[in-house]
């Protein structure tokens, strides 16, 4: 890559040169791109003309994302199935390259992807859905754990209106617990894409309230939250109706609610055992950004029983997964 930014640099150069040049005449004769030579011998690109050179850069540049996946896996939870694949360990999970694909739905909704999120640390994220240029993808475990959604310990108990929710936070100041803590873990997976986006306007592949009274009727905006630029965000209730989630047991994938606390007991195949160590909780769940508008302290979270379920906003059984957006 750092030969990629010198070489693009170099052509940028090259260009502005041509301007400034041209700048000090009163007639300036028009070249277009590609009758401007590039010479390529020390910039590892194929191409002589200047226009070519930077479609290529262009490319180059995009690619970068794909060249850190370590492998892929095509997701299958029908136990019976001899190319069952459900957390991309097993014997009989089936590679994928369906992510070198451009075309959109190459890869569905649960592939697996071991991804390599900086030079030192390998992730493995199941995909969301993907449009052909990126892919969406969710973390495989809680990279938060242990960390209420908004803590009654941080923000006032209550709305922004001046009238109290209770005993706990209230839930129409956002998600700033649980979503700095995602924010602050991620922050160094410098081979994900830069995200920017408000919570409450940018709308996630359904919509973008964040006020939902059951988990397929969002209809208000609770709150909103400033633009934010970060590697990771959290998944949305509508992500995870659209994935296949209901209030109901087990209507989740396993994918979703795998490596949560007793998840083995609903259809998951592996636990995750850590328990917090100042409240002796384990890990029940993670949340959703969306709130439960029937309450001014309900959130909507994802639990080990494979359903959405509203919980409170102050509730420290659960933590964040990472969602994530890589260039194919």
């Amino acid at each position: 890559m750092k030969i990629l930014k010198k070489n693009y640099k170099l052509l940028i150069g090259f260009i502005l040169g041509l301007v400034v040049t041209g700048t000090g005449v009163y007639a300036v004769t028009v070249i277009s791109s590609n009758q401007i030579s590039y010479d390529n011998t020390s910039s590892k690109l194929s191409s002589t003309n200047l226009q070519d050179a930077l479609d290529e850069l262009s490319t180059k540049t995009e690619l970068k994302n794909r060249d850190n996946i370590v492998e892929g896996y095509t997701y299958n939870q029908t136990t019976s199935a001899s190319n069952y694949c459900v957390t991309g360990e097993e014997s009989t999970c089936v590679k994928t390259t369906c992510y070198k694909s451009t075309t959109a739905n190459s890869c569905k909704a649960g592939d697996i992807i071991k991804y390599k999120v900086n030079d030192t640390d390998i992730v493995t994220f199941h995909v969301m859905y993907d449009n052909g240029t990126t892919m969406t993808m969710q973390s495989q475990k809680n990279v938060v754990y242990n960390t209420p959604w908004i803590s009654s310990s941080d923000y006032a108990l209550e709305n922004t209106d001046g009238t109290s929710c209770g005993y706990t936070s209230c839930n129409d100041e956002g998600p700033m617990t649980v979503l700095v803590a995602l924010e602050r873990v991620t922050s160094g997976w410098k081979n994900v894409n830069n995200q920017t986006y408000s919570l409450g306007k940018t709308t996630f592949k359904i919509s973008a309230f964040t006020g939902c009274s059951s988990y397929n009727s969002c209809t208000n905006n609770t709150y909103t939250l400033d633009s934010r630029t970060s590697k990771a965000r959290m998944i949305t209730i509508q992500e995870a109706f659209n994935l296949g989630c209901t209030t109901s047991n087990k209507t989740c994938p396993i994918w979703i609610y795998n490596y949560l606390y007793n998840s083995t007991g609903y259809g998951g195949t592996k636990n995750d055992a850590v328990i917090d160590i100042k409240t002796g909780q384990e890990s029940q769940g993670y949340s959703t950004s969306s709130v439960n508008s029937g309450s001014t302290i309900g959130i909507w979270g994802l639990d080990y029983c494979g359903r959405l379920y509203s919980s409170y906003s102050d509730h420290h059984s659960y933590g964040a997964r990472a969602v994530v957006v890589i260039s194919k």
